[in-house]
């Protein structure tokens, strides 16, 4: 990794790129998903694995776009008892398997499943970004702490007898503690990447009736927190996104624009009462070709009412 950060003393120790002993609490969880999209294909990818406080985890896998067809592949493991000495070096679910440094630097990714599999190489071109570094610190019914991290992607991809060969750039986070989807009313998350040595983060959301952000800009070789985001967004009838664009500064006082045209959208639904439209896009950072993609967290009922009734916008 080259990039340095803005304010070192913001570096998170890297023995937080393993398994947490999760306190005793409700509602305790870790969570690691890798994004992937391959903006000439038109494919988007994850693989996502979690376990609770008793040691019980799942993992799941998506695959959608234009370059899959109308619908999307997906695969489910479901939660299931697992050995507590299991670290994410070695973490093995069935066909899933992940094998972290535990340094925030590489891993391997690797799901094997009957219509799709995928088997990659992450490498992360900028140290990990935590957000109980903000001022802010990390809200309490997100996470105890959560990181975000862009990186180089190299591997395969299968779909049936095809293989494609993946060489692109991808995102993970990781997140421990309280996971309580019940307290967010709405949120926009983005990872996004141009090149291979520039990335944005950010993730604004509204909880508790206030509003919040924490992200980050990678670019030139120096890592900044966001101060202020503008974001506006195009939609279809089911109130999908379609595009959006982002002016964005930072603690560095830069100015970096995010444009973006979303090409498939996917419903991932990790709570009963909420849904995350995963917006796979063609993104331009400051006017370079890059990807990423836009998750927008909807509460499900709300979604479907504005569905129901007809878009006011």
């Amino acid at each position: 990794m080259t990039a340095k950060l803005f304010r070192p003393n913001t570096a998170i120790d890297p023995v937080n790129d393993g398994r947490h002993t999760l306190p005793d609490r409700p509602l305790m969880r870790e969570s690691i998903p890798y994004c992937v999209v391959m903006p000439k294909e038109k494919i988007a990818l994850f693989t996502y694995t979690w376990v609770n406080k008793d040691s019980v985890a799942g993992a799941a896998f998506g695959v959608w776009g234009p370059g899959v067809g109308a619908e999307a592949i997906t695969g489910y493991l479901r939660d299931r008892p697992v050995p507590r000495d299991m670290n994410f070096d070695a973490w093995q679910i069935e066909g899933f398997s992940m094998r972290q440094d535990l340094a925030f630097q590489a891993a391997e990714v690797r799901w094997e499943g009957p219509e799709a599999s995928v088997d990659f190489r992450f490498e992360a071109f900028h140290p990990p970004y935590a957000y109980s570094t903000h001022a802010g610190g990390c809200p309490p019914y997100a996470a105890d702490d959560r990181i975000e991290q862009s990186g180089r992607i190299t591997g395969t991809l299968r779909i049936g007898d095809r293989v494609i060969d993946i060489r692109t750039m991808g995102h993970r986070d990781h997140s421990w503690g309280t996971r309580d989807w019940g307290a967010l009313h709405f949120y926009r998350w983005l990872q996004s990447q141009a090149g291979d040595d520039m990335s944005v983060h950010f993730w604004e959301f509204y909880a508790l009736g206030e509003r919040q952000l924490r992200g980050y800009v990678c670019k030139d070789g120096l890592m900044a927190e966001i101060t202020t985001l503008d974001l506006q967004w195009q939609g279809d009838a089911q109130f999908n996104h379609t595009a959006f664009q982002a002016d964005i500064t930072d603690e560095a006082r830069r100015h970096t624009r995010v444009d973006a045209k979303v090409f498939g959208v996917y419903p991932l639904i990790p709570d009963p009462d909420f849904v995350l439209n995963e917006g796979a896009a063609e993104i331009m950072i400051d006017g370079v070709p890059g990807s990423g993609w836009l998750e927008f967290g909807w509460p499900r009922p709300y979604l479907e009412h504005v569905r129901r009734v007809g878009i006011y916008r």
